[in-house]
């Protein structure tokens, strides 16, 4: 029993200690059960440097920002004074520009600066904040280059090496996408060559030199932001991989203890549900055994018989729900697939269950709505299925309640079986877990009502099987509505020839 247990456990979640409307045990949080992560695409694009999962690039665009937003304020808000200092140099090697040179520093570049580490605690900041960082890069080179175009000789050739310090500080200090500083990289490159060509030139030999120079600088800078970055994103992935992994493990660890909580549940049930009829069985048996009543004709020994074989025969049904329940887990169950008659096994059914409805004080009705077909169906699994769904309804109805069972055809032309009551009710949340086995949820008002928690899942199962589906509406205190459906593919034409199917 243990091993049809653990093969059909598959969802556990919260406390345990009560049933549903069948008995079933089902989770108080309403977690469901953990289930394997979908796998994720870690790859990113060579060139690039992208994800190509867009959620996980937006995700470590905002991580990276975070982690980094601090240093980049100090280290562009540096480097506006870095560069108003170097206003120093200007009084020796571009005397003859100076006022244009610290107007160009102190006027236009370090304010834009400082403006930009300012505007980055600005909450609207975060978006695109790639873009508004490649600003602190372009505007000192281009400031520096506005000089070169003012100078005269040495200075406009002498300051290309200012272009140099601020693409290695921009490229190394701050986070600055690889992408984007390129862009910037070679912008400030094409528009020096324009100005040294075209607006101010300089000596050839001058030219190939700084152009040597700035050409090494900047395809050095260019290969190891693309380094850090390619690093930085090799390093997010393994952090994500190692996240979805303990979150895996904890999801594994929590369903392993939920599975032990159910097994607990479902073997303290069990013990109930089978120690009761084994100790009638056993206490009846002493009884006729030892004719504590006088001889065996004493009138009262066939009323404990009877109360022997009832016994016997639930205690055989809570076997068979058992075995049924674990042979369709693993796809063992067959159908032994007959004409039925769905009328006929229903009268016969509703039969069985009148003395029982009548002891409960509850009202109990059949009704056939339609013209209804024989079916190609396995006649035990069948009747299994409403007697499953019928003595829940009676279980669950209070005295003087209702339990109406009828049989009828659906809109697309499928056979219909509804079994309607008037009890207790199911939360509307709890609805879709219902039909799992040994799922816990808390309900006070079913606590009174004992079970296997083994009916409805196996009612589940069995439609599966047969090609229906079988739902549940309802609401607390509202009552129950049951529907089981059958496809009309399984009608028989001829009711004489079992084999001849309706087309679906």
């Amino acid at each position: 029993m243990a091993q049809d247990f653990q093969s059909h456990v598959k969802q556990t979640t919260a406390d345990s200690g009560s049933s549903d409307r069948d008995g079933t045990p089902y989770s108080t949080k309403g977690k469901p059960a953990p289930t394997e992560a979908k796998s994720r695409d870690y790859h990113f694009d060579p060139i690039s440097l992208k994800f190509r999962d867009r959620t996980l690039e937006d995700r470590f665009a905002e991580e990276n920002y975070t982690k980094q937003i601090g240093l980049t304020r100090f280290s562009i808000a540096g480097g506006a004074l870095i560069f108003s200092l170097f206003g120093v140099l200007d009084i020796f090697i571009v005397p003859e520009i100076l006022y244009e040179a610290w107007f160009i520093r102190l006027a236009i570049c370090a304010p834009l600066l400082l403006g930009l580490a300012a505007i980055s605690y600005a909450p609207w900041f975060n978006y695109r904040h790639q873009t508004w960082l490649s600003f602190s890069m372009a505007i000192p080179s281009f400031g520096v280059i506005g000089m070169i175009a003012l100078a005269d000789a040495p200075g406009n050739h002498l300051y290309y090496g200012g272009l140099v310090i601020i693409i290695a500080y921009s490229c190394s200090l701050w986070r600055l996408n690889y992408l984007l500083s390129t862009l910037v990289s070679f912008a400030t490159a094409i528009a020096y060559a324009v100005t040294v060509v075209y607006i101010n030139p300089i000596p050839v030999d001058m030219l190939i030199n700084n152009g040597a120079f700035l050409g090494f600088a900047i395809g050095t800078n260019v290969f190891i932001n693309y380094v850090q970055e390619q690093q930085l994103r090799a390093s997010f992935v393994d952090k994500e991989r190692l996240k979805a992994e303990q979150k895996r493990s904890e999801a594994l660890l929590e369903t392993s203890e939920a599975a032990n909580r159910a097994k607990n549940d479902f073997l303290a049930i069990m013990s109930h549900e089978l120690r009761t009829p084994l100790n009638a069985i056993i206490g009846f048996s002493d009884i006729i055994a030892n004719e504590m009543f006088g001889a065996i004709e004493q009138r009262k020994y066939p009323d404990y018989a009877g109360d022997i074989r009832t016994s016997g025969q639930h205690l055989l049904s809570i076997i068979n729900d058992i075995l049924d329940l674990s042979k369709a887990e693993a796809g063992k169950l067959q159908l032994d697939e007959q004409a039925v008659d769905p009328v006929e096994t229903l009268n016969a059914t509703m039969r069985m269950f009148r003395q029982r409805a009548a002891e409960l004080k509850v009202r109990l009705s059949f009704r056939v709505l339609d013209e209804i077909p024989w079916l190609i169906a396995d006649p035990r699994l069948f009747n299994q299925v409403v007697i499953n769904l019928t003595s829940n309804a009676l279980k669950f109805t209070p005295e003087n309640g209702l339990v109406k069972v009828e049989l009828a055809l659906s809109k697309d032309g499928d056979l219909e079986l509804r079994i309607i009551d008037s009890g207790i009710g199911i939360a509307t949340e709890d609805i879709a877990r219902i039909f799992e086995p040994f799922v816990q949820v808390e309900n006070a008002l079913s606590r009174t009502h004992q079970g296997t928690g083994l009916g409805l899942p196996l009612v589940k199962k069995i439609m599966s099987l047969h090609g229906g589906q079988v739902e549940l509406k309802s609401a607390v205190g509202d009552g129950t509505t049951a529907v089981v459906t059958f496809p009309s593919s399984r009608f028989v034409q001829d009711k004489n020839d079992p084999s001849a199917l309706w087309a679906t």
